[in-house]
């Protein structure tokens, strides 16, 4: 059961094989979680001052981006990525290898505008920015309303995705905006038929992220696919 938002971190230097730091980021600690990270040692808290379903979800997308330019300044890229996200991972790292940028906003795309707003976006669920774009973010403020009395500082919109959204929208001429759509699974309405079509051994040999899984679904998809790429 989710207490909050969990996510993994990859973080990636400017050089090849890249530096790989995951860690879970859990922004309510629960007694699973705690024995958790009793046990492996990687699961770091955040605060935040919101909990529950869609509330001030931006406010945990402002914090963790703040975390990884505290704590890893030198890192090239840093991901969000939900806990029901199975990411193929050696494929993950050559496929971003290909696109490493300061200003890259990355992931599976809403919309098919090159203006980034709400309605063109990258979903939360796998979603990957370059150094550039995590400073740029971290040095503004959080404000916390969907309209700020600056208009320099950051809005929240409840969703993390559609907030960063509009927070990135006033450099959308600067941003490198790359999606992968066809590589990234995203389960939608007809859950069912794509389970169907996706859900089977060689997963990762043409795709890179299936959400949502359940976590038989990603012992499954692991078991198929544990053979180094």
């Amino acid at each position: 059961m989710r207490t909050g938002i969990c996510v993994y971190n990859l973080i990636y230097k400017d050089s090849w094989p890249f530096y790989n730091e995951r860690e879970k980021h859990v922004y309510e600690p629960s007694s699973e979680s705690i024995k958790e990270n009793n046990l492996h040692k990687d699961i770091v808290y955040l605060n935040v001052s919101h909990h529950g379903r869609a509330v001030k979800f931006g406010e945990k997308m402002y914090v963790w981006w703040k975390y990884i330019h505290k704590v890893y300044p030198d890192a090239l890229m840093g991901a969000r990525i939900d806990d029901d996200a199975f990411v193929c991972v050696p494929q993950m790292f050559h496929r971003l290898n290909t696109l490493k940028a300061g200003n890259l906003y990355y992931g599976w795309r809403h919309g098919k505008s090159r203006q980034i707003n709400r309605n063109n976006r990258v979903d939360e669920m796998f979603l990957v920015l370059g150094k550039d774009l995590i400073s740029l973010i971290s040095k503004r403020t959080y404000c916390g309303q969907k309209k700020c009395k600056n208009k320099d500082d950051l809005i929240d919109i409840d969703f993390g995705d559609t907030s960063l959204a509009e927070w990135l929208s006033v450099y959308s001429d600067k941003i490198n905006f790359k999606a992968d759509n066809d590589r990234i699974v995203q389960c939608g309405a007809n859950s069912h038929a794509i389970y169907k079509k996706f859900l089977k051994p060689g997963f990762c040999d043409k795709q890179l992220v299936f959400h949502k899984s359940t976590c038989e679904m990603m012992q499954q998809l692991h078991s198929w696919n544990n053979h180094g790429g």
